[in-house]
């Protein structure tokens, strides 16, 4: 059985996702035990942990191992005797294009979620500590709006226990009795191939500017999730849209795309000024991914965002 986990890094994320691992000493200064590192011993091979830094979930990690002696990786950073020795556990670790911040999870799901060990507390912020056992509704909730539950057609294949370097994404695949697999699926690193190849740099479909491939994401014109299965592999589905704010906004239906290919104000209303001044930049460009082939996605975003905002539907991920 699949158990989901929720490791806080903070300053530790640099360094152990360049290891691809959790790590923490056996015990405090004081020679006490503490029970968030004490859950290490807990994580089995092929659980999920969800990998939080900086306010934002920036990583999805399969566990590769259990937990292990091993002496504290930050080499040079303490001289301290408790610090030196330890538990790790080896992850393999997919970093997400564009992380997904706490405020975008609802509070009244990060409170309902709360319970003994969870990473949450009663106000819907994040505990003190480092690992926490994440509610299997919260787990699935996160995979799924990170569009990392498998879906019907997807082609997957079994995650090898001793590779780390495969860049297929692992999901989920959650069977018709609530059972939960990790499998991998290629399919969004075909899509990201297909955009950049070898290159190191280029072009976001939406705002023209030449950046560091590390800048620009893969994003879908139509979400993932409502896609079929033909859809999910067609590599025009996808855009380079950059991560200095045009993915975001066209994710989140602030901008659309007409039918000449133009980017126009989208159903969804800025709601600051600054905002309102970005989306300003962006009307009148013409989109670079447009073309016969992919007008019929741009249409269906405008659709669905006009839709969802008609409705009411609160601005989400």
């Amino acid at each position: 059985m699949v158990n989901f986990w929720w490791v806080n890094q903070g300053q530790s994320y640099k360094w152990e996702s360049a290891l691809g691992i959790m790590w923490a000493p056996y015990v405090n200064e004081d020679g006490r035990s503490q029970h968030h590192w004490e859950r290490m011993d807990r994580v089995r091979p092929g659980d999920i942990v969800i990998n939080y830094a900086d306010t934002q979930i920036r990583s999805v990690s399969t566990a590769l191992t259990g937990a292990r002696p091993a002496a504290n990786p930050h080499v040079g950073l303490t001289e301290l005797e408790w610090e030196r020795d330890g538990r790790e556990v080896k992850l393999r670790m997919q970093e997400l294009e564009v992380p997904l911040p706490l405020s975008d999870i609802p509070e009244a799901l990060r409170r309902a979620w709360k319970s003994y060990g969870s990473p949450f507390n009663i106000k819907g912020g994040v505990n003190q500590g480092y690992l926490f056992e994440l509610p299997r509704a919260a787990g699935l909730w996160i995979m799924d709006v990170l569009s990392l539950v498998a879906e019907p057609g997807d082609d997957l294949s079994d995650l090898a226990a001793d590779n780390d370097e495969d860049e297929a994404d692992a999901v989920i695949v959650v069977g018709a009795d609530g059972t939960v697999v990790v499998k991998l699926r290629a399919e969004h690193n075909q899509l990201k191939k297909h955009l950049f190849g070898g290159k190191q740099d280029g072009e976001c479909a939406l705002c023209g500017k030449l950046l560091p491939k590390g800048l620009l994401v893969t994003s879908h014109i139509k979400k993932r999730a409502e896609c079929s299965p033909v859809e999910r592999v067609d590599k025009r589905v996808v855009m380079a849209a950059c991560a200095l704010g045009c993915d975001a906004v066209f994710e989140r239906g602030y901008i659309k795309v007409n039918p000449a290919g133009v980017i126009e104000v989208g159903p969804r209303q800025a709601a600051t000024e600054h905002l309102s001044a970005f989306v300003a930049d962006l009307v009148g460009k013409k989109v670079a991914a447009f073309g016969p082939h992919t007008a019929k996605y741009f249409a269906w975003h405008s659709k669905w965002h006009a839709g969802k905002a008609r409705r009411g539907v609160p601005v989400l991920r």
